[in-house]
């Protein structure tokens, strides 16, 4: 059995891949992004796997879902409601079902399941945590959601990531479950600050992961992001925009890491500044083609 630990974006690419060849796996997905928007309980991360695992997902935006309409969006900012966030119609009616059953006293975890067994998703998608938990950005005039940072991009130094609620999230009882039962613990290619990072700091989760075999895929390329805020966010914390920045930000954690063979010149010093088996492949994923292939090189290492 495997976990997987995923946020959106590359994460989700590469779940959508390692699902078409094995179901052997659990999916615990980054609650840090869960924001409240129009009343209603968003989560983005969550969403963004559970959409790319039913094949609904928009592919050209990498999120919500494919062929949604925004006239409800456009009809809240008639009435004055702010509209930097993008949710569509069909992606509003998600929320709206999620937000009406946490309200009816049931878990994340039980709602998301819930949720997925009507988009036919048959894989364990677990939030990392049914408690509260925000991950935030401290600039040197303002803090902000981490969702408001991603989508506006405001002017100012990134001085801090701030996991709000971290001192009392607990790992829900179904991620511990799904640790409990694997063998092997899979680090996609998300963000590590701001989707792995959250989920690796609730309590004892580090230490539970530290006793399983542990392979992580880098997510930049040549010191570049696919996509989002990485790049800025290791700036700021001091780490080497590569994949070595990213190993170190593993350190202790990984017993495989994978990197892009543009990037093979920084294999060696992986290895032995850090104590990693390293291997190098196309870590690009363009097409579902491409998820796939990168999901089987990733599982031929666990032999």
């Amino acid at each position: 059995m495997i976990t997987v630990l995923s946020g959106g974006g590359g994460g989700a690419k590469f779940v959508d891949g390692l699902s078409s060849l094995t179901h052997d796996i659990s999916v615990i997905a980054n609650t840090g992004d869960d924001i409240q928007i129009y009343g209603l309980h968003v989560s983005p991360d969550v969403d963004t796997i559970m959409y790319a695992l039913s094949g609904k997902i928009d592919d050209k935006k990498g999120w919500g879902i494919k062929n949604d309409t925004f006239v409800c969006q456009k009809y809240l900012k008639s009435l004055g409601y702010e509209d930097w966030i993008s949710l569509g119609d069909k992606d509003l009616a998600v929320h709206i079902k999620r937000t009406e059953l946490l309200k009816a006293g049931k878990t994340l975890a039980e709602v998301t399941s819930e949720l997925c067994k009507r988009f036919g998703v048959n894989i364990p998608l677990i939030p990392m945590t049914d408690d509260y938990f925000q991950t935030h950005i401290e600039l040197d005039s303002k803090t902000i959601h981490f969702e408001e940072y991603y989508i506006k991009r405001p002017e100012g130094k990134i001085k801090n990531i701030i996991y709000k609620g971290k001192e009392k999230a607990k790992p829900s009882e179904e991620f511990l479950n799904a640790l409990d039962i694997s063998d092997w613990v899979i680090l996609p290619p998300s963000n590590p600050l701001v989707s792995i990072g959250t989920i690796l700091s609730l309590k004892d989760i580090k230490k539970i992961i530290g006793e399983k075999k542990v392979i992580g895929v880098s997510p930049l390329i040549q010191g570049r992001a696919i996509k989002g805020p990485l790049v800025e966010l290791m700036k700021s914390l001091d780490y080497e925009v590569n994949s070595f920045g990213v190993a170190k930000y593993y350190e202790g954690l990984l017993d495989i890491f994978i990197i892009d063979t543009m990037e093979s010149d920084l294999a060696e010093r992986i290895r032995g500044e850090l104590g990693m088996e390293v291997f190098t492949t196309d870590t690009l994923m363009k097409t579902r083609r491409d998820r796939a292939r990168l999901s089987k090189f990733v599982l031929n290492r666990m032999d």
